[in-house]
């Protein structure tokens, strides 16, 4: 790939019209300026359209009709004009060098097609200090090539049994090539709608793209109460029936069979535990028979068994 010299920037947005200001204010005060801003509003109810246009005039806004975060996205990636398209969630920021240290990761990289970077949290739900990179298990870097004096790394390519183990991408950290987007099939908008949408397109990229990272903050996520209202549990068993679902379309070679088992079985135990923290007794029920007891390890066994035996009988 050549290194991008003009890179469009996608966002989907919806009843954002109090905070889309400031993402778009971030947006275009990179020292390496974006050539175009696509964003499509997911038939948002608020005055959002009228705070986008107050902003620019040259940024393209097009409504769609309510379709979920996944289908605007989509919609956006595919009116951009340019080679290499950055995401920006609609509540998030950049720091002013995000785009520019993208671009000398991409001259230091040029085989890489798909990129993510490292990023912290702000907002009234912020971890004090938080760095998303910190988060990564050592074993899960294990095999790659250390992060070089910038703090860039190339982790290669064919990484999604590595990536179902672990997922450090956020979706605003991301920047990737048209032709990536289109080789691997883009977002599959049936997702759209789901908690963990995102991975499942994230999964897709590093499968055919060449990977490479950024161990520097340049994002920051918002964290409110808006931000992650959905059930943890949900969340997780979502993500579970979404990799069995990916299985049975077949874009996934049959070597990552054991992966896809094991990332299946790992959705339903985490899923199980936020039941258990939720005190959700009923879907922690449910969510355990998906798959044999014995599939848990002991402190989750009891607590199932808890629920299952004790917990009906307490009112």
């Amino acid at each position: 790939m050549s290194s991008p010299k003009n890179i469009s920037v996608a966002v989907a947005t919806y009843n954002r019209a109090q905070i889309i200001p400031e993402t778009l204010g971030h947006i275009l005060g990179q020292t390496f300026p974006p050539s175009e801003i696509v964003i499509v509003d997911d038939g948002s109810t608020d005055g959002t359209r009228e705070a986008v246009e107050a902003i620019s005039k040259d940024i393209v806004y097009v409504r769609n009709e309510n379709a979920g975060p996944g289908a605007a996205l989509k919609r956006a990636i595919e009116l951009c004009s340019n080679e290499w398209i950055a995401l920006c969630d609609d509540d998030d920021r950049w720091r002013p060098e995000h785009l520019a240290r993208r671009v000398k990761l991409l001259n230091k990289y040029p085989e890489a097609d798909y990129t993510f970077s490292n990023f912290t949290s702000f907002g009234p739900d912020a971890r004090v200090d938080y760095n998303a990179f910190s988060d990564i298990p050592p074993d899960w870097l294990d095999g790659f090539p250390h992060p070089d004096d910038e703090g860039f790394q190339l982790l290669g390519r064919d990484l999604l049994g590595t990536f179902l183990k672990l997922n450090p991408v956020f979706p605003t950290s991301t920047c990737f090539s048209r032709e990536l987007y289109e080789k691997c099939g883009g977002i599959d908008p049936k997702f759209s709608r789901l908690g963990c949408w995102d991975a499942h397109f994230t999964w897709r990229l590093v499968l055919h793209g060449n990977t490479a990272c950024d161990h520097n903050i340049t994002v920051e996520t918002r964290r409110h109460a808006g931000s992650f209202s959905r059930l943890k549990s949900r969340v997780y068993v979502q993500r579970s029936e979404m990799i069995q679902t990916s299985w049975k379309d077949g874009w996934i070679p049959d070597k990552y069979f054991p992966q896809i088992t094991q990332s299946i079985l790992d959705s339903i135990i985490e899923a199980s535990w936020w039941a258990w923290h939720e005190k959700d007794h009923q879907f922690l029920r449910e969510i355990s028979r998906k798959t044999s007891i014995t599939d848990f390890p002991l402190p989750l066994k009891l607590r199932i068994l808890y629920s299952r035996l004790i917990a009906p009988r307490i009112k």
